[in-house]
């Protein structure tokens, strides 16, 4: 009876007879940094797994996000991960797998898989599913940007989506060609704007854009803003619903499941952008189409032009001065201006619909695997970090390890060191976390031994595994360091593991420093770092042309003016207006909130005009 009743539901949907269900599942997304799951201090910085649950009901659906940056298909199986999914997985739970980014990566051996193992790996996935019941959903990576857009081409050296799309089709499972699909979009709605893609979908963010990035960051070709990942995981649903109108190479089973997926999918709604200008030329968002309660961004980029405000399709204010404002999404399509100086007056668009009550709710998304936790306070950097090494780490006590901390030694920093045990199989592993990411990071590393002979080890920093030598320094109270060049690092939580090779086991080992900023021990804080203007809390003039005289004291949220009409907005990382007010001072030192509230810690944005011109614009962290 039950094989009778999925050959009707599969007849159904091939002969378009609308199919509802009700049944409630689970989504796993298993993949790499495109997909993986940031903190909220990398923001906005986000895979497209972080927000897929956006599109589903949450009712019926829960998404868990176990992709983690620097992945390839083989290394996430080797580190036990596939395991741990196949242990939560349930029968007619779903797996959607992406990979490929890092497994045609040839100059990090760590992670590549030849060409000829890739499908054997996909397939591993694959049979994972089968083996509980679940279902799977193999996508392609999606197109990046720039230097690494070989994939749309089908690389004949590397053709991740042609193998997965065959793997798909030997397994007669459902292929989402995230690949072409997002290189069409590239390549046709952003065509006139190869800006908009780095600039608004790529993480490439000018200086003082966001909060999280005060100095910017030029990720132009890999990983994706909010913005960016949300499209993506559009696109991601518009392919699971045309493979179930059109791929003829479903299995009857692979058919009916993926009938109860799209059935979850969340009503999408279009979300129109639009100028006042007739001739506007800069960066503007373009139209998106996502469910009610879903993050979405406006945002422009004017070219000469003077913006003033935004204004919805009822000519209400929603933000002024603005040049990008993040907010939930509406149950009801709805179009946005932005309003320019010169340009034409706000006319009333109509629309046929008002916001619905009855939306369904939109599903989480989890954390991944790794989660922070405690640690003794006295093993956290507590001073000013060198701005050249910006991120100092006491290696004295690690989490877990082979070895002794000691402080039997001259010249050592932080609580002591670390003395390896005398061994070719000694380790001592560390937990870190990272703020932000870099693909050529460089650490550092202070140590010291008295030897004839190199005791060399090897470094396991995330996904990465690094040969080091270490020479003697001459005596055990001498200290000398070592490097480490290329290094990748996401912004997530990670371990650092290091290895003896020789049977003197290591050196002693004092501290590493990354020469990034927001790298730190898991349970700590990142380090304040000499000279930053945002880690201080003394007072500091502008960068900003500023009136004479005008400075702002970040900490007691206090700035001095030559007095007159002040406008003060304080805004969140997401570009939200948290605080807004007009009103008259007198010269000197004045809060900029008149009632006397207090922020929560965390960074903001301040944007202070005094008499119309304006004296501030910067992030500060309070």
């Amino acid at each position: 009876m039950k094989g009778i009743l999925k050959f009707f539901v599969a007849a159904a949907i091939f002969a378009g007879v609308a199919v509802s269900d009700s049944t409630s599942f689970s989504i796993y997304v298993v993949g790499d940094s495109t997909v993986c799951t940031y903190k909220d201090n990398a923001y906005p910085q986000t895979g497209w797994g972080q927000v897929l649950g956006y599109f589903f009901d949450a009712s019926r659906v829960k998404v868990n996000n176990y992709a983690i940056g620097g992945r390839s298909s083989r290394t996430f199986i080797e580190e036990g991960r596939l395991d741990e999914v196949k242990g939560k997985l349930q029968t007619g739970d779903y797996l959607f797998v992406q990979f490929g980014h890092n497994d045609r990566d040839y100059s990090k051996e760590a992670r590549y898989v030849p060409p000829a193992d890739f499908p054997g790996y996909i397939q591993k996935y694959v049979d994972a599913a089968k083996a509980k019941g679940a279902n799977v959903i193999l996508i392609s990576p999606m197109n990046l940007n720039g230097s690494r857009n070989v994939f749309s081409t089908g690389d004949k050296n590397y053709d991740a989506r042609g193998m997965m799309q065959t793997v798909a089709k030997n397994n007669k499972v459902p292929f989402v060609d995230l690949n072409m699909k997002s290189y069409n979009t590239y390549n046709t709605t952003y065509k006139n704007m190869p800006d908009y893609v780095t600039r608004y979908l790529y993480k490439k963010l000018e200086k003082g854009e966001y909060p999280n990035y005060p100095d910017g960051v030029n990720d132009g070709t890999t990983h994706f803003q909010e913005m960016g990942s949300m499209g993506h995981a559009q696109m991601i649903c518009e392919e699971l619903e045309d493979n179930l109108k059109n791929n003829s190479n479903l299995s009857a089973d692979a058919k009916a499941a993926l009938t109860t997926l799209v059935s979850a999918i969340k009503k999408r709604y279009t979300i129109k952008v639009q100028t006042n200008l007739s001739n506007y030329s800069g960066l503007i968002t373009q139209t998106q189409y996502f469910p009610a309660g879903s993050p979405m961004t406006l945002r422009v980029t004017p070219n000469g032009q003077t913006f003033e405000k935004w204004v919805d399709d009822d000519c209400n204010e929603i933000s002024k001065n603005m040049i990008y404002y993040g907010f939930k999404t509406k149950a009801r399509n709805i179009t946005y201006t932005a309003m320019f100086k010169g340009g034409s007056e706000c006319k009333k668009i109509a629309h046929d619909n008002e916001e619905t009550d009855n939306e369904n709710p939109t599903s989480s998304s989890s954390e991944g695997p790794e989660s922070s936790s405690s640690i003794d306070q006295k093993l956290c950097f507590d001073g000013t970090a060198d701005a050249a090494w910006p991120s100092p780490i006491d290696m004295s006590n690690p989490e877990i390890a082979d070895g002794l901390t000691e402080s039997n030694h001259e010249g050592y920093t932080g609580q002591g060191f670390f003395n390896i045990e005398n061994s070719a199989y000694s380790t001592a592993t560390y937990k870190l976390t990272s703020d932000q990411s870099a693909a050529n990071a460089r650490v550092m590393i202070r140590y010291s031994f008295q030897g004839t002979s190199n005791r060399d080890m090897k470094f396991t920093i995330d996904n990465g595994t690094y040969d080091v030598a270490f020479p003697s320094t001459g005596s055990w109270d001498k200290w000398d360091t070592a490097y480490i060049e290329e290094v990748w690092v996401d912004a997530l939580d990670f371990k650092m593991k290091i290895a003896s090779t020789t049977s003197d086991g290591g050196p002693n080992i004092d501290m590493i420093a990354f020469d990034m900023k927001g790298v730190y021990r898991t349970g700590c804080k990142p380090a304040k770092v000499e000279n930053d203007v945002e880690s201080s809390s003394s007072t500091t003039s502008f960068a900003n042309p500023v009136a004479s005289g005008v400075s702002f004291d970040a900490r007691n949220l206090t700035i001095s003016t030559p007095g007159g009409l002040m406008d003060v907005q304080l805004m969140d990382a997401m570009g939200k207006t948290l605080k807004r007010e007009v009103r008259n001072v007198a010269s000197g030192e004045v809060s900029l909130l008149s009632d006397g509230e207090k922020l929560a810690k965390g960074r903001y944005f301040a944007r202070v005009s005094l008499n119309g011109r304006l004296l501030l614009l910067r992030p500060f962290v309070y």
